[in-house]
């Protein structure tokens, strides 16, 4: 339903105004699975690092790059030589997992030269795999007793710096200049760390339903 929502969306037929909201609602969904599989394994102490991360690239790997090929054939017969150009840095930033940090130096998610852009939703991809490599070594880290308090913690320190720099009076980002020509709430659009708040929603959810005794992982995600 929450892909659905963003296609929707994207096709402009104008049936949800804020259809575009989908991808956060994926974004808890996706926190929530994730921490519920690593914690079930942490504390069965079955958990590895080779094999959790083998399981994420055989289910996400093939669609990205069938995704990935096509769509350059398709860009090669059908851009400008200019928005070629700016393609062949999207798709490094996809195969790298950074179009989140690739994006913001080219183009706003909601600006109308938006559409010239064949990899803009890639970036969401990125984030979600940044996710997936951090949060494995946090939890594993963290003893059992604290790892409520950790993923509290991390959710608080994300929520605010998003809304800090999206209602920041300053715009500017001087850290960042060098990479984009981007204000302060447009990369707290893209970025992981004032993105990750909605990720640890789901992950506290998880944690919460594996501490009450009543969250069982569908099937269909275990391979």
């Amino acid at each position: 339903i929450a892909v659905l929502l963003v296609v929707i969306y994207h096709s402009k037929l104008n049936l949800f105004k804020y259809g575009y909201l989908g991808v956060d609602i994926f974004f808890v969904l996706s926190g929530f699975l994730i921490t519920s599989i690593i914690i079930k394994s942490l504390e069965n102490d079955s958990f590895s690092f080779s094999n959790f991360y083998l399981r994420r690239a055989k289910r996400l790997l093939p669609a990205l790059y069938s995704t990935l090929i096509f769509t350059s054939i398709a860009s090669y017969f059908f851009l400008t030589d200019g928005q070629l150009h700016a393609y062949i840095k999207q798709l490094l930033g996809a195969l790298t997992f950074t179009a989140n940090m690739v994006l913001p130096a080219q183009i706003g998610y909601f600006e109308a030269a938006a559409d010239g852009k064949p990899l803009l939703h890639i970036w969401s991809l990125s984030l979600e795999e940044q996710y997936y490599f951090l949060l494995p070594l946090a939890l594993f880290l963290t003893p059992k007793r604290l790892r409520f308090t950790t993923l509290l913690s991390l959710f608080l320190i994300s929520a605010y710096w998003c809304f800090n720099w999206v209602n920041s009076n300053n715009q500017d980002a001087p850290f960042l200049w060098h990479i984009a020509d981007a204000s302060k709430s447009e990369w707290a659009f893209y970025l992981f760390p004032t993105r990750a708040w909605e990720l640890l929603i789901g992950s506290l959810c998880a944690w919460r339903g594996l501490n009450n005794g009543n969250m069982e992982i569908p099937s269909v995600f275990k391979w």
